[in-house]
């Protein structure tokens, strides 16, 4: 993810993951980045223990809504059976 001129590598993924605030990756994450990101992120979500998987799975659905990939996030949506995110 490249935002302010600084690239996001999976590591920085893999520690907003640990201290739970993957919600800045919708913010900061740009049109150059985001299919990267999401990718490695339900990649991830596979390995993930407890109700993880869904967090992760819900904020790649956010960042493919926010860049209009809408066959990608139909995809994830339909995965977590949650269509209601296209409805509001």
């Amino acid at each position: 993810m490249k935002s302010n001129n600084i690239i996001l590598k999976p590591e920085a993924v893999d520690l907003l993951m640990e201290v739970k605030d993957l919600d800045l990756l919708v913010e900061h994450v740009d049109n150059i980045s985001f299919k990267r990101t999401c990718s490695y992120l339900t990649s991830a979500a596979s390995c993930l223990p407890g109700t993880d998987d869904i967090l992760v799975l819900d904020i790649a659905c956010m960042i493919y809504l926010k860049f209009e990939e809408y066959p990608n996030a139909l995809q994830i949506a339909l995965f977590l059976d949650n269509l209601q995110i296209f409805t509001s």
